[in-house]
């Protein structure tokens, strides 16, 4: 598609829920209830009629998190409870810390598509995730003469932390950051210092954001709902954030053999949900919806798995070249915090301008709930370019197992 002009497909509606600490006040959700608030709000916000939504694509990581084992059923249960049409077919889509962006990226395609093969022209995408409730699993076989029955023993696995390893290649993400930091020269300060300015920007965004009276942090809304056992919620700001210094960070201790990765400078274990309504600019404007950002391009790679990390900086190249513009183009950049080490090392080799780099805080300070990042870093990045007047925005991820994604979006009433 790169030499081929981009489709025209606008955001017409965003939005995402506050990210809840590990074990925090969204915990008692399931990552369907997260992601129906998400939508909910999205399509509010769009002001389309729920009848004309064509297709909807979720993503979740974190699968047998729900009660009773729905999470199977997880988009098309969203897609039922937000009252869309019957008709409308709901599709899950996992690429691990990828999986947000990737439901967008699916969603673009899936409406460029011409109608004889797709003749879906507004979808729904969402990610989200109750990391909380990722569950212990005993892991007993099934017994070959009674397929109902179980061998009376099994392996107890810890389905969170058993997904931080890569068997296959006999590492782990925390790792992979590791490895990726020393490379590119990153030491333990850097990454302790980067930490401390990702809360600091975090707490300076929402002191300026809409709760307060501010114009900051639009693309969020406050959870208010009970939760699965009947208990009253509210929340209105990211639960993860705090105030942390430096040298509180230096004395935590390193989980990785060259020190660089600690707890304090490593992503939050986090609950969350976002939502973006997509649509084609041309069906957008019959129906007098927004239409002010456009999806400019997209990219999607795979680097050495050793080296996991540095997954946006050939994801953000193919990017660019698909919108084509130029990385100077690009006002605004988000890119995960899946740790320090990894995005400093991004940030170092691609050569991207701090100081319009996550300029609300990252996944350090505001968490990472999985499959919701990628939405949550999206809704961010364009109300903050709504806010500065930034003409392109791109926001990107590394993938556990070696893959990048990158999607840029544009702001049409830009300066």
């Amino acid at each position: 598609m790169a030499s081929r002009e981009f489709p025209q497909i606008v955001i017409i509606g965003a939005a995402r829920t506050p990210v809840g600490v590990k074990c925090g006040t969204l915990r008692e959700f399931s990552p369907e209830d997260l992601a129906v608030f998400a939508c909910e709000e999205a399509i509010r916000r769009s002001g389309i009629d729920r009848s004309r939504v064509d297709a909807v694509v979720g993503a979740n990581v974190y699968q047998f998190t729900a009660p009773g084992m729905q999470d199977i059923y997880f988009p098309r249960n969203v897609a039922l409870r937000c009252r869309l049409d019957i008709e409308t077919p709901a599709l899950m889509v996992q690429r691990i810390c990828g999986s947000g962006l990737q439901t967008v990226i699916n969603g673009v395609q899936q409406i460029a598509l011409p109608s004889s093969m797709d003749d879906a022209e507004v979808v729904l995408c969402f990610g989200s995730e109750t990391m909380s409730r990722s569950p212990r699993i005993l892991r007993s076989k099934r017994l070959k003469g009674s397929f109902w029955e179980f061998e009376e023993r099994g392996e107890l696995e810890d389905t969170l932390l058993l997904g931080l390893n890569h068997d296959l290649v006999n590492t782990t993400m925390m790792g992979t950051a590791n490895e990726y930091g020393a490379r590119m020269g990153i030491t333990r300060q850097d990454c302790d210092d980067f930490a401390e300015q990702s809360h600091a920007r975090a707490r300076a965004a929402y002191r300026e954001s809409h709760f307060n009276g501010g114009d900051a942090l639009k693309g969020i809304f406050a959870v208010d709902a009970r939760d699965l056992c009947g208990t009253p919620v509210h929340l209105a700001r990211d639960e993860c954030v705090r105030k942390t210094t430096r040298e509180a960070l230096s004395k935590l201790s390193a989980i990785t053999p060259d020190g660089l990765v600690t707890a304090g400078n490593a992503s939050e274990i986090s609950d969350g949900a976002a939502a973006l309504v997509l649509a084609d600019r041309a069906r957008a404007e019959a129906l007098g919806l927004p239409t002010r950002f456009e999806v400019a391009g997209y990219g999607v790679v795979g680097v050495d798995p050793k080296v996991m990390g540095r997954g946006p900086v050939p994801a953000i190249a193919k990017a660019l070249v698909q919108a084509r513009i130029e990385q100077k183009d690009v006002g605004l950049w988000e890119i995960n915090e899946a740790f320090a080490a990894q995005v400093l090392g991004v940030q170092k080799e691609a050569n991207l301008n701090p100081a319009i780099t996550n300029v609300n805080g990252g996944a350090i300070a505001i968490g990472h709930p999985l499959a919701a990042t990628g939405g949550r870093m999206l809704v961010d990045l364009m109300y903050e370019m709504e806010r500065r007047g930034v003409r392109y925005g791109c926001a990107s991820a590394c993938i556990g197992g070696g893959q990048g994604v990158a999607v840029i979006i544009k702001n049409t009433d830009g300066s």
